[in-house]
């Protein structure tokens, strides 16, 4: 069984609202994405499709729409629009004094 670590990936101020970010916890490719304060996602930042970087993507509400082959992803859930049996990595995030932490089992 795997440990949990909370890894710090950047300052909360340096992720502005409605902005998305790549980060590499531990080597891993995370996209973060800030919709408003308090309301922040992290999941996969490679397509599931052909592992495009999701950070060129373009954000429609809550769907993330790769930039290479169009998929689309709900942000909330990482599932694909198209067939929901595909789906994101989705990982837990928190704030603590000023930092932004993903929480990466290892």
């Amino acid at each position: 069984m795997g440990i949990d670590n909370w890894v710090r990936v950047m300052e909360e101020t340096a992720l502005r609202d409605q902005s998305m970010a790549a980060v590499f916890p531990k080597g891993l490719p995370v996209l973060l994405i800030r919709k408003t304060a308090g309301e922040l996602y992290a999941l996969a930042n490679q397509c599931a499709h052909m592992g495009c970087p999701l950070y060129r993507g373009t954000l429609d509400g809550y769907i993330l729409q790769c930039p290479c082959h169009d998929w689309r992803f709900d942000i909330r859930t990482g599932i694909f629009a198209d067939a929901p049996e595909i789906r994101l990595r989705v990982y837990e995030w928190k704030i603590a004094e000023g930092q932004i932490y993903i929480k990466i089992q290892g």
